[in-house]
């Protein structure tokens, strides 16, 4: 075939073609990959198990639940340090009342960047405007009485416009667990099979080249399954535990 009948052949662009085709790659770019989903999946799991183990420590420390937003009024000014200067200056005035500090965090988009909290206070100790908006510098703040934990924490877990968070950016933070949460924590990011192997009390660490590793008798554990082309499936005999040397 000649080379001008091939160049006859070539697709003919025009404005709507490359408009449509724009189109489609700003679709690509902005839909959820399967390992995006997979991550927001896994933390939103996380965070709720973080938010139950809170709320049973909550239980026996007689603590109450706050909700609490805080919003920047310049989006450019997001720094992860703001979120940590406001904890610290609360976590300070609790220590000086003989009080430690749980709480979660999540970081959203609507507009502008905003932060959602749980946080576990002493009854008798009240946050007031006058306390945020001292310690929040950034922008407007709210708080109230928690009336449903379960509620705001799957409000809080949405994890929503995180495609558009600037690169690095951290989607949730948590402390102030007691050692009981954070073994629940730990087990709850591990896979199923694993939490049917591992003793109750115990947490796993992922390996380098694969395998969860006993964090205190140094078990490694490998998964019962393998990937293949048509998805995961069961490998029988494939030996699940050995023992680091």
């Amino acid at each position: 075939m000649s080379q001008s009948h091939q160049a006859d052949r070539r697709p003919i662009l025009s404005a709507t073609s490359v408009s449509r085709f724009a189109e489609l790659v700003k679709k690509i770019e902005t839909s959820a990959t399967p390992s995006a989903r997979k991550r927001k999946t896994a933390a939103r799991k996380k965070l709720l198990r973080v938010i139950k183990e809170q709320h049973r420590y909550a239980k026996s420390a007689k603590l109450r639940a706050v909700a609490v937003t805080l919003t920047y009024c310049d989006a450019n000014q997001l720094a992860t340090k703001h979120i940590s200067a406001f904890l610290d200056r609360l976590r300070k005035a609790l220590r000086r009342q003989g009080h430690t500090l749980p709480y979660a965090w999540v970081l959203e988009r609507a507009g502008q960047f905003h932060y959602h909290l749980i946080l576990w206070l002493p009854r008798s100790y009240k946050l007031d405007f006058a306390k945020l908006s001292k310690w929040w510098l950034w922008g407007s703040s709210w708080a109230e009485c928690c009336r449903s934990v379960t509620g705001w924490g799957r409000y809080m877990a949405k994890f929503d416009n995180t495609s558009i968070f600037p690169k690095g950016a951290k989607l949730f933070g948590y402390g102030g667990l007691d050692e009981d949460g954070k073994t629940a924590v730990a087990r709850a990011g591990m896979p199923r099979w694993l939490q049917l192997l591992l003793p109750p009390s115990r947490r796993a660490f992922r390996c380098p080249g694969g395998g969860w590793a006993d964090g205190l008798t140094g078990e490694m554990y490998r998964s019962p399954f393998i990937w293949t082309p048509q998805g995961a499936i069961l490998a029988s005999r494939r030996p699940l535990k050995s023992h680091i040397a």
